[in-house]
C-alpha cells in the first residue's frame, strides 16, 4: 500500500472511497485501521482526528471507547453515520464537520484520554502538521495516549527507491485530477518524542512505507510541599 497518496484521489468521491482503499491495498486495509485501534486502551475516550467514513471507528467503538469522530468532509461523515448508527443511537459516538483550526475552540484542552489520527498528516504542509501535532498534545489529558498512522518514506535505499518508483505516476495523477497530493510525514514516533511524550512506540508496515507511532502524555506531577 505503497500509494496512500491515491486517497485524495478517492476522497472526491466519498461513497467511493471504502471501495477505493479496499482495492488500493489489496484488501488488507481493514488489518490495518484494526492495527492502529489496537493502540488504543479499551474503554477510553477518544477524539478521532480525520475519521472519513469511519473505519479506524468502527474497530475503536469494537474496544468499548466512545468516539469523537471529526472530518472536514461532510459527504465522508455521511457515510460514516449510515455505517456506524447503532454508535451513534447510543450516544456513544459522535461526528462533527471540523477542521484543525476549529479544534482550537471545539474541544477542550486535556479532555480526551486519546487522540488517533490516521491518513491526515500526510496531506498537510510542515506547518500545518506541526500545528495539528501540537494541538493533539493539548487535547489529551495528561497521561492520555497519541496515536498516530500515515505514510513514510522507508529506510532502506532500496525500498525507498520501489517506494519512489511506485508513488510517483500516483502521484502525478492525483494531482492532475484534484490539484492536491500528500507527502511522507518523516518518522512519527521522533515527531512524538520532540513533544515530550512518554514511552513512544513505533511499527512500520507495507513495505516499510507506512507506520504507527503511539506515545504517553506524561501525568501530572505534584509539586513537593515546602
Amino acid at each position: 500500500m505503497s500509494s496512500f497518496v491515491f486517497m485524495k484521489l478517492l476522497e472526491t468521491r466519498a461513497a467511493r472511497y471504502d471501495l477505493g482503499m479496499g482495492l488500493l491495498s489489496l484488501g488488507r486495509i481493514q488489518d490495518t485501521y484494526r492495527a492502529v485501534a489496537l493502540q488504543v486502551p479499551e474503554g477510553s475516550r477518544v477524539l478521532e482526528v480525520g475519521c472519513g467514513t469511519g473505519g479506524v471507528t468502527a474497530h475503536l467503538l469494537e474496544r468499548g471507547c466512545r468516539v469523537i469522530g471529526v472530518d472536514r468532509s461532510p459527504g465522508m461523515l455521511d457515510i460514516a453515520r449510515r455505517k456506524l448508527g447503532t454508535a451513534l443511537d447510543s450516544g456513544r459516538l459522535e461526528v462533527r464537520v471540523l477542521n484543525l483550526i476549529q479544534l482550537d475552540n471545539a474541544i477542550a484542552e486535556s479532555s480526551v484520554d486519546c487522540v488517533v489520527c490516521c491518513l491526515v498528516l500526510s496531506e498537510l504542509s510542515q506547518a500545518e502538521r506541526r500545528y495539528a501535532l501540537d494541538q493533539f498534545c493539548r487535547l489529551v489529558r495528561p497521561g492520555g495516549t497519541v496515536v498516530l498512522a500515515d505514510e513514510v518514506a522507508p529506510r532502506s535505499p532500496g525500498r525507498r527507491l520501489l517506494y519512489r518508483v511506485v508513488r510517483m505516476p500516483m502521484a502525478v495523477l492525483t494531482y492532475l485530477t484534484t490539484q492536491t497530493t500528500t507527502r511522507h510525514t518523516g518518522d512519527l514516533a521522533d515527531a512524538l518524542r520532540e513533544r515530550g511524550l512518554e514511552a513512544v512506540e513505533a511499527t512500520t508496515v507495507h513495505g516499510q512505507s507506512f507506520q504507527i507511532a503511539s506515545g504517553r502524555k506524561p501525568a501530572c506531577r505534584l509539586q513537593p510541599q515546602p
